[in-house]
């Protein structure tokens, strides 16, 4: 956290307040919310897995080597989850740039998500072109980036209605 406060965070501001005596605990500072690294919540019968992980990227925070590192988390993911939520999309959804010309999600979360967990909804950002809305046919994907490329936040909220899970 230290090494990531002295980049250029002009974009974020907030985040030069962090104290470094609240590095370590920085989730104490989140009041009014669940905070998801690597865990599991159910809500009105929803079963809800989030993980902040990404390949790397320009040295942003939960950065992992492409392949084993980031399997590993991505094992984690328990099967049976509803609503899966991660920083960055799977591959091939929601995860083209233009200016790169290239699609820059993770393989290692397409393989996860389509072969073993097949949420019915999973939900990330990170690409702020990839904007909106696909769907496999078994999972509703939902790139739901609030800013544009450029960091507006002009994008609209993007809502899903899920039907109620049979066990509730």
């Amino acid at each position: 956290m230290a090494d990531l406060i002295k980049q250029d965070f002009y974009y974020f501001p907030s985040v030069s307040k962090l104290k470094p005596e609240n590095y370590e605990n920085v989730q104490s500072l989140l009041t009014n919310c669940i905070y998801l690294q690597d865990a599991e919540v159910t809500v009105r019968g929803f079963r809800i897995y989030g993980s902040p992980w990404q390949p790397w990227f320009y040295g942003w925070g939960f950065n992992l080597p492409r392949g084993q590192a980031l399997l590993e988390k991505w094992n984690l993911i328990p099967e049976g989850v509803d609503i899966l939520i991660t920083h960055g999309p799977p591959l091939g959804f929601l995860d083209w740039v233009p200016k790169k010309m290239q699609r820059v999600g993770c393989v290692e979360l397409l393989n996860t998500v389509q072969r073993r967990v097949q949420p019915r909804l999973h939900v990330f950002g990170h690409i702020h072109e990839g904007y909106g809305v696909m769907a496999d046919g078994t999972t509703t994907y939902v790139n739901a980036s609030v800013c544009t490329v450029n960091y507006q936040p002009v994008n609209p909220p993007i809502v899903i209605d899920l039907p109620t899970p049979r066990n509730s």
